[in-house]
């Protein structure tokens, strides 16, 4: 039944469009307002308060809809699956940077970038192209890869559990103290895995003898933060080496079929990933 949700929550991703205007978290950010002016949610308490009160409330209904009947339950894991992704198209971002950098709209192509890149700042084009692939194999992880995972251990639970620690995380991306350094460290414990499982999957689905020199070359990084790992395979995976030279010919041409494969690197990635749970799967009706 897991791998029919997925694949179904995948179909509806896809046929429906964009989802991000019912992809709202205003309910979560009120709550974690809430939590934070108590006196005691100064650290990892107050995030557990926050993430855990939603989640503890998808697993009462999940527990509610699973006795009146399987099939309600089904349809409850899709649609918190489908909540839970996102919250925006990667690929449709992706697109539109390129629709605009095609047509030689550099302005409309640095607005879609910086919407991707959640307003970093890029002073060229050569450099723009690198921070867009490094967030296009980050992002894949944190908006579908990583939900899959925690869906596939815990239900529709794991997939809201891994969404809510992913929106927490980028909303104090600015942030010190003890709240923000607590929920930094739960997002890097609940991607730990799906990250590394994802970067394998890169490699399987890129140069694997190159992803995994790429990946040796990170090893001192290992257990700290997983974009490092997810960048190293997805550059080893597709041959990538990044040129900081500005004096260096630029081929916007060759830039943008980089950007092109690392989309259909991700695609492969994901294949992978389905294929290997519908073989688990299959295994597991076959015992």
């Amino acid at each position: 039944m897991t791998l029919i949700a997925i694949l179904l929550g995948i179909l509806l991703e896809r046929f429906l469009g964009s989802l991000e205007e019912m992809r709202r978290f205003n309910w979560f950010d009120a709550l974690v307002t809430q939590v934070r002016h108590q006196p005691w949610s100064d650290g990892p308490v107050g995030v557990a308060a926050a993430i855990l009160a939603p989640v503890l409330g998808v697993l009462l209904l999940g527990a509610l809809f699973s006795a009146v009947g399987w099939p309600l339950f089904f349809l409850f894991a899709v649609l918190v699956l489908l909540y839970s992704f996102g919250p925006r198209d990667l690929e449709a971002e992706v697109e539109a940077f390129l629709d605009a950098r095609e047509r030689g709209d550099e302005e409309s192509a640095f607005l879609h970038a910086g919407d991707l890149l959640g307003g970093a700042s890029v002073d060229s084009s050569r450099k723009l192209t690198r921070a867009m692939l490094e967030t296009m194999l980050v992002e894949a992880n944190e908006r579908f890869m990583g939900v899959i995972f925690w869906f596939i251990l815990l239900g529709p639970v794991g997939a809201l559990l891994y969404r809510l620690s992913c929106h927490l995380r980028r909303s104090i991306d600015s942030e010190q103290g003890d709240f923000a350094a607590a929920a930094r460290r739960m997002h890097h414990i609940l991607a730990w895995l799906p990250a590394r499982l994802t970067a394998l999957g890169y490699a399987l689905s890129g140069s694997f003898v190159d992803a995994m020199h790429y990946w040796r070359e990170e090893a001192p990084k290992w257990l700290e933060d997983s974009r490092f790992i997810l960048i190293a395979s997805g550059f080893g995976a597709l041959r990538y080496q990044p040129v900081d030279d500005d004096e260096t010919p630029l081929d916007l041409a060759e830039e943008d079929s980089y950007i092109r494969e690392t989309l259909a690197l991700i695609r492969r990635a994901a294949l992978v990933w389905l294929a290997l749970l519908a073989i688990f799967t299959l295994a597991g009706w076959a015992a």
